[in-house]
């Protein structure tokens, strides 16, 4: 009937008696206290203990009726005063049910997850599940960690350079010409930066070679006679790993983004910065890269042949090649139609009739 406890800062025991052994002793001896108001332990006093007992109340609380209340909270509780302090506690602990870790509820959609678990997920990307049609080269200068050259290099379809870049870290060309500048900036310390601060904080108070960096990448987007598209890449986190104050960090964001029209984009570590690159590149080279989706075999029956055409048309899902046969008939009713005929059947609309005729018109 005892129950274990010791203060958080403290650590001094107390054994409480237990609440439902409360209510029954008010009631003997006459008293209309709240149950709830009223507390009641064993402490430790010397090598024996003593009871003490806490109500509660704006009303004056009287001596006898906490004499009172003690004796008859010791008989309930079984206890003559001949027990020993350590024999008490031991038993207490004995009897103290285990604090059990509330179940982990599963993470509902659309929840917020948190940076850690972002964190490992960004750590484990696959570099090589990028899809990719062709081969692409990307220029790695001489001076960026190895790292990320051989995380890049797992890629199948991506071959490495290591050179010495004028601008930016890693360097793609499309093959129009036309260039994609990456300048990564690391915002974790690293064995190299004595003075504890990270490479983007380096850049800023200690030579300012990012406002440098910004500057050239700006004139060559501006001056140069193909496209250029400058990012810088922020590997870590950019305002918990810097001394800098928020607003120093901000300023110098907006710097880069507003005033030099450089992107800003972030990463979790080397293995996120390297599969940023490699889908930077991707895209830069060879877009939305999506394989057209063919019918296995040619249709043989002639439904299957005329619903097969229209479905070549733009916008025009199986449903409502459907629907445009039901209302016309044939094929060549549905290219013969006016555009309103074509945009009043379920699904067509203004817009895709617009299409319809366009690409029909043109046959």
């Amino acid at each position: 009937m005892l129950n274990y406890w010791t203060h958080p800062k403290t650590q001094a025991v107390r054994l409480y008696v237990a609440p439902k052994l409360i209510r029954p002793a008010l009631g003997v001896i006459g008293e209309a206290w709240d149950p709830k108001t009223v507390k009641a332990w064993l402490q430790a006093d010397g090598n024996h203990w003593t009871m003490k007992v806490s109500v509660r109340s704006d009303d004056p609380v009287p001596a006898e009726s906490v004499d009172t209340l003690k004796s008859v909270l010791l008989g309930d509780a079984g206890l003559t005063g001949n027990e020993t302090w350590s024999d008490l506690v031991e038993e207490a602990k004995k009897n103290a049910k285990p604090k059990q870790k509330p179940p982990e509820r599963p993470q509902a959609k659309g929840s917020p997850v948190s940076a850690k678990s972002r964190s490992s997920e960004a750590a484990s990307l696959d570099i090589t599940r990028i899809r990719m049609p062709g081969n692409i080269t990307i220029e790695v200068d001489h001076r960026e960690t190895q790292l990320v050259s051989d995380l890049l290099s797992k890629h199948p379809n991506i071959t490495v350079k290591r050179v010495t870049l004028d601008l930016a870290d890693f360097r793609v060309e499309d093959r129009e010409g036309n260039e994609l500048l990456i300048e990564r900036k690391r915002c974790q310390p690293t064995e190299s930066s004595p003075d504890g601060k990270t490479d983007f904080e380096s850049s800023i108070v200690t030579d300012g070679r990012l406002f440098d960096q910004a500057e050239r990448l700006r004139f060559k987007t501006t001056n140069s006679d193909h496209q250029v598209i400058p990012i810088v890449l922020l590997e870590g986190d950019v305002h918990g790993n810097s001394s800098m104050l928020v607003q120093q960090v901000d300023g110098a964001l907006s710097y880069l983004a507003a005033i030099q029209r450089i992107s800003v984009l972030s990463s979790y570590g080397a293995n996120h910065s390297a599969y940023i690159v490699a889908k930077l590149a991707s895209h830069f080279v060879d877009g939305l890269y999506t394989p057209i989706q063919r019918h296995k075999t040619k249709p043989k029956a002639l439904l299957s042949q005329k619903l097969f055409v229209l479905e070549s048309l733009p916008g025009i899902s199986s449903g409502i090649a459907e629907a445009l046969l039901e209302r016309f008939g044939s094929v060549r009713a549905v290219a013969q139609a006016q555009e309103h005929e074509l945009a009043s059947v379920k699904g067509v609309g203004p817009k895709r009739s617009r299409e319809i005729i366009r690409v029909l018109g043109e046959l």
